[in-house]
């Protein structure tokens, strides 16, 4: 094995775990879809108000 071949080795290692921390803090970072509230609460809170 060449100190070559070594080099191109540990290069494409610490990519991948480069790539893999990205893509996970990229996936953590987004923010959660939007949950509907559901109609039935909406009804209910309004019928005690009045």
């Amino acid at each position: 094995m060449s100190a070559g071949f070594i080099a191109v080795l540990v290069i494409t290692f610490i990519l991948i775990i480069w790539v893999t921390i990205w893509v996970t803090n990229k996936a953590y970072s987004r923010k959660p879809d939007p949950v509907d509230p559901l109609p039935g609460k909406d009804l209910a809170s309004k019928e005690l108000d009045q």
